[in-house]
């Protein structure tokens, strides 16, 4: 009878999780143009280059409504409504994706366990990513100038080409970009981080409380420093 009871329950897990999951709508956002995306509240957020300016959140019916996306001063902010309680939803239902399609984007800012994946490359001028309480960023780019900040346990991926980087790294954040050869870097890595680039010029780097900086490439170090049971590696 207990193994009965258990397989009946189990099946009723599943069957609600089913159903919750087929809830999920796809709602189209109308809004201006933006060039940075901000996201919170662990919302996630999938980019796509294009020509036209494109905002569709998927989410559970009774919180598509409460999931806010506006437009101010060219930055698309996303999370929920203030004062709403988000944590006291199922889990499931807790599950939101927006998908962006944008032709110009400069930066990222994610909170609050949000991440970011591009399903495209984007090109910049100039671009600015910063991730904390746990967000994590997968992303393509090229770019002439690159600043990364990561803390809180961030992990950020990054893939295509730079000119230069500074990355700040902290709190046991992450930052992998062996796939994204620069001509010159500079790291800042504290708090148990790590950081993985590929450095053809000049590479200056601090790491300390036991943070490690690798790099491959023939790059220069300049002003390496390290305290704290950190080190700068050569990866051939």
């Amino acid at each position: 009878m207990k193994s009965s009871l258990t397989s009946f329950f189990t099946i009723a897990a599943v069957a609600v999780t089913a159903c919750t999951a087929e809830a999920q709508v796809k709602q189209p956002r109308q809004l201006n143009d933006f060039q940075v995306v901000s996201s919170s509240g662990g919302i996630d957020v999938f980019l796509t280059s294009g020509p036209t300016t494109s905002v569709v959140v998927e989410a559970a019916p009774q919180a598509q409504a409460h999931v806010v996306t506006e437009v101010k001063n060219g930055t698309l902010t996303i999370g929920w409504e203030r004062n709403y309680s988000w944590r006291n939803l199922l889990s499931a239902a807790r599950k939101v994706n927006v998908y962006i399609t944008c032709p110009r984007l400069m930066g990222l800012a994610l909170s609050g366990g949000s991440d970011a994946k591009s399903e495209s490359n984007f090109t910049a001028e100039e671009f600015h990513i910063n991730a904390s309480g746990g967000s994590d960023v997968k992303m393509a780019l090229t770019a002439k100038s690159l600043k990364v900040e990561a803390s809180g346990g961030s992990d950020v991926s990054l893939s295509g080409r730079v000119e230069r980087q500074h990355v700040v790294v902290s709190g046991g954040s992450d930052y992998k970009a062996y796939a994204l050869p620069s001509s010159t870097t500079k790291v800042d890595a504290s708090g148990g981080s790590d950081v993985y680039v590929t450095v053809s010029g000049e590479l200056s780097s601090s790491a300390s409380g036991g943070s490690d900086v690798h790099y491959k490439g023939n790059a220069h170090l300049a002003n390496s420093g390290t305290s704290g049971g950190s080190g700068v590696h050569h990866v051939q």
